[in-house]
């Protein structure tokens, strides 16, 4: 499945960006720096003094709508209709979300990751102040690093526009435990499947139909899809995330196959 690329990622990171990295002789709310324990996310993240990779961040949008478009899929109408328990951590409480490049988004196994992006204070395009968040990605295209939304953009420098360069390090997610949500309701040739609610993000999911294993193949994203060979009844499924732990989801949806387009299994 092709991705869907928001032209904003691509276009937003062209503003300033003919200007020469001068130095922050003015911050935009000084003072305004909110921690992650200042919040409702709590920033588990030990400090060892690593800030980890060198990259930039821009602006993402101010629309929190066009999270509904991302090539995550994990905001989708579809993917939401029966509840979206995945999103409140990062989206719908703090909006502490962005779209990631194309090195970092490893094919689709980005969305769902989380990373602590730190501003120390450097140079930028525009006035600031250091700061810190941790947020998770939902999207791709970004032309930088990071492209973020803009509450957590200001959060991390104090800023609502322009080219940060920032210091970032994946980190684990605030889990709301995992779930498989069903794309391609009531089919029992084929599977469409989102895939949320972890640790990070995943590299590999399997299902099991009546006994019979399945392995998906990434369909976008974090969404998950295979062919299937008309078996009905008990479902279950295997999940295996980046950084190599896994977790099982038994006894899915009631014990009966095919669902509904929108059906969800959870721990």
């Amino acid at each position: 499945m092709a991705l869907s690329v928001p032209s904003a990622h691509g276009q937003r990171w062209l503003v300033g960006c003919g200007q020469s990295l001068g130095s922050n002789n003015g911050s935009q709310d000084d003072n305004e720096n909110d921690n992650d324990s200042d919040n409702d996310i709590p920033d588990n993240t030990h400090d060892d003094g690593d800030l980890g990779t060198k990259g930039l961040m821009t602006m993402w949008t101010t629309n929190p709508t066009d999270v509904q478009g991302s090539s995550c899929e994990m905001a989708h109408p579809t993917s939401v209709a029966k509840g979206n328990a995945w999103l409140k951590p990062y989206v719908t409480t703090n909006k502490r979300y962005c779209a990631v490049d194309d090195k970092l988004r490893a094919s689709g196994m980005s969305c769902g990751t989380c990373y602590k992006i730190t501003y120390t204070g450097e140079p930028a395009t525009d006035p600031g102040r250091p700061g810190s968040a941790v947020i998770q990605v939902v999207d791709s295209g970004s032309a930088k690093e990071f492209d973020c939304f803009v509450d957590v953009f200001k959060e991390i420098t104090g800023a609502t526009t322009g080219v940060f360069p920032v210091y970032y390090k994946q980190v684990d997610c605030v889990e709301t435990g995992p779930t498989v949500v069903v794309l391609d309701g009531n089919n029992a040739w084929y599977s469409k499947v989102l895939v949320v609610g972890g640790h990070t993000g995943v590299k590999a999911i399997s299902m099991t139909v009546d006994g019979q294993r399945y392995n998906l193949q990434r369909s976008g994203g974090a969404t998950w899809a295979t062919s299937l060979t008309g078996r009905k009844g008990a479902t279950t499924f295997s999940i295996t995330y980046r950084d190599d732990t896994s977790a099982e989801l038994l006894g899915c949806f009631g014990g009966s196959w095919p669902v509904a387009t929108s059906s969800q299994c959870t721990n």
